[in-house]
């Protein structure tokens, strides 16, 4: 039955992730009709030193203008 992965950057909100959790599993149960004891839902947190977008560490203090480049030349 579906199993869901989902990897984002540390939560330090523990509601936030249960309610996360919550509303990822009646997402698939109300789209797919699989019974909600079928539905798997983990979250794996990152390190942001373990991850990039558009090439540039998670932890580059320019990280959220740099990640947004459209090639190496901006």
């Amino acid at each position: 039955m579906p199993f869901v992965n989902i990897s984002t950057w540390k939560m330090n909100d523990e509601d936030q992730v249960k309610k996360m959790m919550e509303a990822v599993t009646l997402a698939v149960h109300q789209t797919s009709g699989a019974p909600l004891d079928k539905i798997s839902v983990i979250i794996t947190e990152i390190n942001p030193s373990r991850w990039s977008d558009a090439g540039v560490s998670g932890n580059d203090p320019q990280f959220p203008t740099k990640s947004r480049r459209k090639s190496y030349e901006e």
